[in-house]
């Protein structure tokens, strides 16, 4: 499995916009195989928020998209932005360094 990190923020004033689009479904769902791990809130100058997810590794691009589709639903909330991220465990990274 590989995992993508997305790290939005928004200002604070927008927040009551985002949160009717994310609990209204105005943003497409990810695909199927896509599997949300989890949300997490962090009290910033602007609100920031890390979403995890987990796509099976050979359907990562499949994956990215479908993250990124997702997210460009929110385009529309003035000051959003984010970024996504493919993530290495510890263990995939060491052969980098020729360790694994």
């Amino acid at each position: 499995m590989t995992f993508v990190m997305v790290t939005a923020t928004y200002p604070l004033h927008q927040a009551e916009k985002l949160g009717k689009a994310f609990t209204g479904g105005k943003a497409p769902e990810t695909a199927d195989f896509v599997k949300r791990i989890n949300i997490f809130v962090v009290a910033d100058f602007d609100v920031k928020i890390y979403t995890l997810y987990e796509t099976p590794d050979d359907k990562l691009l499949e994956g990215l998209k479908s993250i990124g589709t997702r997210y460009a639903g929110y385009r529309d909330i003035e000051g959003f932005k984010y970024k996504m991220e493919h993530l290495m465990t510890v263990q995939e990274a060491l052969p980098m360094i020729g360790l694994g």
